[in-house]
């Protein structure tokens, strides 16, 4: 039995061979379907993206060398304060874990990833130096591409330190949110029931 049904699928291989491919009519400009393939995480009706800065951790919680995390605008931030007292805004969120920044090290211009080892440069978000030299990451991330950190514009204002961040990224975001009676959120509105 099995010694047929590997005869049969030698044939059906060689048979499927000698078929000609066939070329299908072009319907759309390849342009156009590049376009139309593009994955669009936010579903439903959404805001203009409005950029603005928003107060986020007072001057008097920051010390050289160290990083605190602060909300701003339902994004997670990650303000790191230089040895030399230049203040920068990042993600809070290591791209490979998910680890919050704000508990690592901050040293000559880059952000370290307390788990996994990666450093990360305070201007671009960009990796600095190996990807995930700690062990055992170093075994289990090698093939991950390097990610960077999202970077955002700071600024020190009065007793504060400003972010610039989108204000409807968060709604935007929730937009896709099926919005019904037995929505746990409550009622569209933003009320509850």
């Amino acid at each position: 039995m099995a010694r047929a049904t590997v005869v049969l699928g030698l044939m059906l291989c060689g048979v499927s061979a000698l078929i000609a491919p066939v070329q299908l009519p072009a319907t759309r400009s390849t342009a156009k379907a590049a376009r139309n393939t593009a994955v669009s995480m936010v579903f439903g009706r959404t805001k203009e993206s409005r950029k603005q800065f928003i107060p986020a951790v007072k001057q008097s919680e920051l010390k050289p060398g160290s990083a605190v995390s602060a909300i701003c605008s339902g994004l997670d931030i990650c303000i790191a304060v230089d040895t030399d007292g230049s203040v920068y805004a990042l993600g809070n969120k290591s791209p490979v874990l998910g680890t919050p920044m704000a508990l690592g090290p901050v040293k000559a211009g880059k952000i370290k990833d307390p788990l996994t080892g990666t450093a990360f440069s305070l201007k671009t978000g960009e990796v600095v130096g190996p990807w995930c030299p700690n062990f055992p990451f170093s075994f289990l991330f090698a093939l991950i591409e390097p990610a960077g950190l999202p970077v955002f514009k700071a600024k020190t204002s009065g007793a504060d330190v400003s972010v610039e961040v989108d204000i409807n990224a968060k709604t935007n975001f929730e937009s896709g949110y099926w919005k019904g009676i037995l929505d746990a959120q409550g009622k569209a509105d933003g009320g509850y029931y």
